[in-house]
């Protein structure tokens, strides 16, 4: 009884950081007012951080509250996935744009959690840090593209690809992630989640697989009004991001790509911590 009672309070206190719905709307107005660097620490750090204790505090302390409320964070979490999905696709600022993209995609975070599976706790843990490095990259395109045409405003924008063709790789890598294509980090996270998903609750999992649907049309149409189409007579000046810029934006879309390709290489890790959630869940 102790743990129904306090679960709740407990794990939506922390997941709070995380940008849980309805308590997320700290998470995008944050980041639109941070500067850049701000921004990346914010969702690459500070929502992981929030997302991480929501698991160390809540369910490992309280495994049984844990089986007890996990419907409430799968709908809480499903709701994540898809309501900052679409708020994203309307979004006309390139950085809230990013900023409710956080707030769907730590959904995905939760859903892993909320599913008590050994899938499901593997792709949340590859999802968390995925997520930081591409969020990471996103907003350091979106800072790098702010500095150069003083604007953020995405009807303004348009024809960068060939002012800044680094910024625009650098964001489609970061798209590409976030839609969870495979070869890229973001596949490799996703995909355990929806996995355990499916076996805890189809329609979580279906559900979730439309918000990725979602994110698709918000990326692709991101990038078709920033980088492409006609180029603004107010921005035939941009020059292009400097070499520390590139190698940024390098390294990166490098380690997004690289364990994509080898996932060995963090899987093994996350793993050896989901055992220890899994043995504590089985003697709740």
């Amino acid at each position: 009884a102790f743990q129904r009672v306090w679960f709740p309070f407990v794990f939506l206190g922390f997941a709070i950081l995380g940008g849980i719905f309805p308590f997320h709307s700290w998470a995008p107005d944050g980041h639109v007012a941070a500067p850049t660097a701000i921004s990346m620490l914010l969702a690459g750090v500070e929502m992981k951080v929030g997302a991480f204790a929501a698991l160390r505090v809540g369910i490992m302390l309280l495994p049984e509250g844990a089986r007890q409320w996990a419907w409430l964070i799968l709908v809480l979490a499903t709701v994540n996935v898809v309501y900052g999905a679409f708020i994203a696709l309307i979004q006309t600022d390139f950085k809230y744009v990013i900023g409710f993209s956080s707030v769907s995609h730590m959904g995905l975070v939760l859903i892993g959690f909320a599913t008590l599976s050994r899938e499901g706790l593997i792709g949340a843990g590859m999802q968390m840090f995925s997520h930081g490095v591409m969020t990471a990259l996103f907003f350091s395109v979106v800072g790098m593209v702010y500095d150069r045409a003083h604007t953020r405003d995405i009807p303004k924008l348009g024809g960068l690809v060939r002012k800044m063709p680094w910024a625009a790789i650098g964001f489609i890598v970061g798209g590409l992630v976030s839609m969870g294509m495979p070869g890229f980090s973001g596949f490799v996270a996703e995909f355990p989640v929806f996995m355990g998903a499916w076996r805890a609750a189809p329609v979580v999992a279906v559900i979730a697989v439309l918000g990725i649907l979602i994110t698709a049309g918000y990326i692709f149409l991101t990038i078709r009004r920033v980088f492409f189409g006609e180029l603004p007579e107010g921005l035939a000046g941009v020059q292009d991001v400097t070499t520390r810029d590139k190698i940024v934006i390098g390294g990166l879309a490098a380690v997004m790509i690289g364990l994509g390709v080898f996932p060995s290489l963090m899987v093994p890790m996350v793993e050896s911590g989901v055992k220890t959630i899994l043995a504590l869940l089985g003697g709740a």
